[in-house]
């Protein structure tokens, strides 16, 4: 009988660097989607309605226009959270920068570092939807944030309707991820 004294690998459990990945990512994208999503939480700076009065509103509806851009202005001088003049509109394009770099490193150390077999407490068709949300999830960690780049970097609101659609299929595929994941026997692979 020989024993061994080699140490016996976690298989359970994904790697300690997969870990910091993932919650990174889960950070990032939670920091975005907030920045995001506050960049215009109010309506305030939406252009001003037509005035339905009836009367000549040349004059009226230009002061309104300066009035609101003047208040635009001093808003997103609030947004200045950093100081120095770094606001929330470069935060947002920042956080996009940092998740898109996420979303191409994650698959390329997936491939280098490998993954751990499946949890036993994953049905066949569970695993089947994991591998196909992880897929879509980490597809979208790329194409969320170019479209929102190429929305900033041609001003073409062509992008917005793929940049909206891949918002949505993110949270299509992150409610099918938490559906999965989200129970204590395969949460604790991650944590």
């Amino acid at each position: 009988m020989s024993t061994s004294t080699e140490p016996v690998a976690e298989t359970r459990g994904y790697r300690p660097s997969q870990k910091v990945l993932h919650w990174l990512t889960v950070a990032a994208v939670g920091a975005q989607f907030a920045v995001g999503y506050n960049l215009d939480r109010d309506g305030e700076c939406d252009p001003p309605g037509e005035d339905r009065s009836g009367g000549d509103t040349s004059d009226a509806f230009e002061e309104r226009l300066d009035r609101l851009e003047d208040r635009c202005e001093a808003r997103a001088d609030d947004y200045d959270l950093l100081g120095g003049g770094f606001d929330l509109a470069e935060l947002h394009l920042l956080l996009g920068l940092t998740v898109l770099a996420l979303g191409v490193v994650r698959p390329l150390w997936r491939r280098v570092a490998g993954l751990p077999p499946w949890s036993e407490h994953l049905s066949a068709a569970d695993r089947r939807l994991v591998h196909w949300t992880e897929r879509t999830l980490l597809l979208l960690l790329v194409v969320v944030p170019v479209s929102g780049l190429l929305l900033v970097a041609t001003g073409d609101d062509a992008w917005l309707p793929l940049h909206v659609g891949a918002h949505v299929a993110f949270f299509v595929a992150l409610a099918a991820h938490l559906f999965t994941n989200l129970r204590p026997a395969i949460l604790r692979r991650m944590l």
